[in-house]
């Protein structure tokens, strides 16, 4: 009995360390206002979680990351929002001259300057943090038996040479892979990719949760060779209980946002107005295209969805409708 239990310490221990991220990125996180302890442990309460996607195939250290999402995890009702950040966003960096495309803060600071630049952006505290590596997802996505996805629209031969139709379509991991990646093909570019990035990870949670609680230790150390993050083991494992059996709420959005050229180099602008509503409505658990009023602790707390740190236009309605927009992908 002591020899089984040393071994199921040292084997959770080795899945911690192979999964853990580093004392700077730990202290980048923020006490939540609702409680969570942003500690490596998941409260009852609702928190925000930053994601972040990387590519083996192009990532090295501090490289740019390939792709930003900042979610609201609420486990006592069982709601998950999720919004991508165009990893062009055109922005002010702590620390750095000039101004910058978002995704650059990793490639300055690592994790903990993406974690406070992405706060400041949204307005919001992030209480947790993952790093998510597509290429060592594949495994995963084979082990489930492949994810299935709507694809929004076909393509063919794009720098993965995958092909694939529009509609719902089941994908084995190296799919699972060229769709993640994929940007040339489709019209959206960075805001198809990223709204793909979306599909996938929801479609990877919900064959998780139809899984037997007895396959999720084992699903779990497929996670730790894709996955770095703050969360210990037995924290994931609860979070994912809450979840599991439930008919969660899940909705994911891009945050509003059009395409622009400054000097020769191609940014993505915040919709200002637009991006303030929306975090507004995410942070009252109302989701990102939820509808109604918003509450008074929402609508009067003028730091939810600031933009504090963008460097975009203010005036940006010509801009908007002159260029490639989210909204024209997204809907």
């Amino acid at each position: 009995m002591i020899a089984a239990a040393l071994a199921g310490a040292l084997y959770i221990r080795n899945l911690e360390s192979s999964m853990s991220v580093g004392e700077d990125v730990r202290q980048s996180l923020q006490k939540s206002e609702t409680g969570d302890t942003g500690s490596g442990t998941a409260s009852e309460k609702s928190f925000y979680m930053m994601l972040v996607g990387t590519d083996a195939r192009t990532s090295n250290e501090n490289g740019r990351s390939d792709s930003l999402m900042l979610a609201r995890v609420d486990p006592e009702s069982h709601r998950l929002d999720i919004i991508s950040i165009p990893r062009d966003m055109q922005v002010n960096i702590k620390g750095v001259d000039g101004v910058q495309k978002i995704n650059a803060a990793y490639s300055y600071g690592g994790a903990a300057l993406a974690v406070s630049t992405v706060s400041e952006f949204a307005g919001v505290p992030i209480s947790h943090y993952a790093e998510v590596d597509f290429a060592n997802m594949t495994g995963l996505v084979d082990h489930l038996g492949g994810i299935t996805v709507i694809v929004p629209e076909s393509f063919s031969g794009g720098n993965s040479g995958l092909s694939l139709k529009a509609g719902e379509q089941t994908l084995n991991g190296e799919q699972m892979l060229g769709f993640t990646r994929e940007r040339y093909q489709v019209q959206g570019g960075d805001f198809s990719r990223a709204q793909a990035q979306q599909l996938v990870l929801l479609a990877i949670m919900q064959k998780i949760m139809a899984q037997p609680k007895m396959a999720l230790p084992g699903l779990i150390q497929e996670l730790a060779s894709a996955v770095s993050t703050d969360m210990n083991v037995s924290s994931i494992l609860q979070l994912t209980l809450k979840f599991y059996g439930q008919q969660p709420q899940v909705q994911s959005a891009i945050c509003p946002s059009y395409a622009f050229d400054q000097d020769g180099v191609s940014y993505v602008g915040v919709e200002y107005n637009e991006w303030r509503d929306m975090m507004q409505r995410v942070d009252a658990g109302m989701g990102p295209r939820g509808t109604g009023s918003i509450p008074a602790a929402q609508s009067s707390n003028a730091g939810l969805g600031a933009a504090a740190n963008a460097a975009s236009p203010r005036d940006y309605a010509a801009l908007k409708n002159q260029s490639l927009n989210s909204g024209d992908i997204i809907q």
